[in-house]
């Protein structure tokens, strides 16, 4: 159920009558969008600089991430180009983009904060081998179904680049 100023304004695949099915993407946008404006200072509420990371991609293959027809096995990185973000994945960084330029903007017009946008996505698409696939932990007992994990980071190198990136940026600002 997805609520604006509290009151009803649609859903997500609740399928009741008189209530329009709204997508993810109206959710994200909507809280992207909320979370900029607080953050963009234009209400005189917040002084500082605010960091935007942007989406990182799955790297699931061949499958849904919570099947048994698909995985996350690449043990290197991905060359540029042999991987593009795509889907449900390109359309939320492209929001996120969208909604960060009118917050940016907003932030400029009344100078209260300062925006950055750290866009990892790109970066992130290459690094395919630094998930945990469904070899993250011991398996408990037989019955018990492990999941692929192929959105969060296991190896040092991936996210250690985002702290490289994020020192850049303030230090060159």
């Amino acid at each position: 159920m997805l609520y604006a100023s509290g009151r009803l304004v649609g859903c997500h695949y609740c399928q009741l009558p008189n209530v329009s099915d709204l997508t993810p993407r109206y959710a994200l946008r909507m809280a992207t969008r909320a979370a900029l404006r607080a953050l963009s200072g234009a209400d005189g509420r917040f002084r500082g600089t605010a960091l935007l990371r942007t989406v990182d991609p799955s790297q699931y293959e061949g499958g849904q991430w919570n099947s048994e027809d698909g995985n996350c096995v690449r043990t290197a990185p991905s060359r540029r180009g042999e991987r593009r973000v795509e889907g449900f994945e390109r359309d939320f960084r492209e929001l996120q983009r969208e909604e960060f330029a009118a917050a940016a903007e907003r932030a400029a017009a009344t100078g209260n904060a300062r925006m950055m946008l750290m866009d990892t996505t790109e970066a992130m698409i290459l690094r395919a081998d630094a998930h945990p696939s469904k070899y993250r932990g011991w398996t408990p007992e037989k019955h018990f179904t492990l999941y692929n994990d192929c959105v969060h980071w296991c190896l040092p190198g991936a996210i250690d680049t985002w702290n490289d990136m994020l020192l850049h940026m303030l230090n060159s600002t």
